[in-house]
C-alpha cells in the first residue's frame, strides 16, 4: 500500500509539473479593412481559419512556456505574431497556434519544422519549390485519414 502512495504522489506531482509549464493566451485585435496576418515560428503547429467578423483572434498554447520568447504586434497594415524556441531549454518546448483572421485578410506563414492546418481555403496557394535552405513537404491525400 505504501508503493501505491508513493507512486500517486509521483504521478500527480508530474502532473502538477506539466500544469505548471503549460500556457495559454488568447490575442484579440481589431481590424479596419484588409490587412496582412504575419507569423514567424519554428516546431508548432498551426491551424489557420478565416471569419467574416473584423478581428484577428490568435489562441496560443505553449508546451514548456519557459522555452519560448514570443511577441506580438499591430499596426494599420496587419497583426505580427513572431514565436522562438530558446536555445537551451527550447528544445523541450512545444506550441499550438489556433489563428482566425478575417476573410479578406492576407497571410504571410514563415514556418520551420512545423505543421500547417488551413480551414476554409478559396483561391491560390502558391508554395516555392524545395530548395536546400527552402524545404516543404505535403503529405499525400490519403495520409490524412
Amino acid at each position: 500500500m505504501q508503493h501505491l502512495n508513493t507512486l500517486w504522489q509521483v504521478v500527480n506531482a508530474a502532473s502538477d509539473l506539466r500544469d505548471m509549464t503549460r500556457k495559454r493566451q488568447t490575442y484579440h485585435y481589431s481590424t479596419i479593412g484588409p490587412i496582412t496576418f504575419y507569423l514567424q515560428a519554428e516546431h508548432v503547429e498551426v491551424q489557420v481559419m478565416r471569419w467574416n467578423l473584423p478581428k484577428v483572434e490568435i489562441g496560443v498554447m505553449l508546451q514548456a512556456s519557459f522555452g519560448w520568447r514570443m511577441i506580438t504586434d499591430q499596426d494599420e497594415a496587419g497583426v505580427y505574431v513572431v514565436a522562438k524556441r530558446r536555445k537551451l531549454v527550447g528544445g523541450m518546448a512545444n506550441a499550438a497556434f489556433q489563428i482566425v483572421v478575417p476573410a479578406d485578410a492576407f497571410l504571410v506563414l514563415k514556418l520551420e519544422q512545423s505543421r500547417l492546418v488551413m480551414e476554409q481555403v478559396n483561391g491560390v496557394l502558391n508554395i516555392p519549390p524545395v530548395t536546400e535552405t527552402n524545404t516543404i513537404a505535403l503529405l499525400p491525400a490519403e495520409a490524412h485519414g
